[in-house]
């Protein structure tokens, strides 16, 4: 089976549909402008090793990145610290990456996650090429999910 044929784009969709409202109970739909990660200033990732390698990135606004830790944390996002704010961007990434590495053969092994901000910087994985990329909307804000295989 083909890593495209594993990680499907409707297999991303629910599993970020499915974190979004278990989580963040924050409501998230598709869109067709997938792959504008290079206009976003957020970026998180979790890395995956093992019988298949790659990675599992979310790229977004700092403003809907604050909004998720708000919901997150049931608190006013302007009252959280920026530690707060990247911790949960990085357990949303944690969690997106752990359901991603379910569908994927064994023995795999997620790595913590990172997370990195900047004024529209682009996030790319040196030697590895895009599986899988869905473009999300939340609260009027773009989320791109991107799923990166190393070869």
């Amino acid at each position: 089976m083909t890593s495209e044929a594993m990680i499907a784009p409707e297999h991303v969709l629910e599993i970020t549909g499915a974190v979004w409202d278990t989580v963040l109970q924050l409501p998230l739909s598709s869109t067709t402008a997938a792959g504008t990660g290079g206009a976003h200033e957020a970026h998180a990732a979790v890395h995956i090793s093992g019988t298949w390698n790659g990675s599992v990135a979310l790229s977004c606004s700092r403003t809907l990145v604050r909004r998720a830790a708000g919901a997150m944390f049931q608190a006013a996002p302007e009252e959280l610290d920026e530690a707060e704010v990247r911790d949960a961007f990085g357990e949303l990434a944690n969690m997106v990456g752990g359901q991603v590495k379910s569908l994927l053969p064994e023995p795999c092994q997620l790595s913590l996650p990172a997370v990195s901000y900047g004024e529209a910087h682009a996030f790319a994985v040196p030697g590895a090429v895009v599986v899988t990329q869905v473009g999300l909307d939340c609260l009027d804000e773009g989320l791109d999910v991107t799923v990166w295989q190393r070869g």
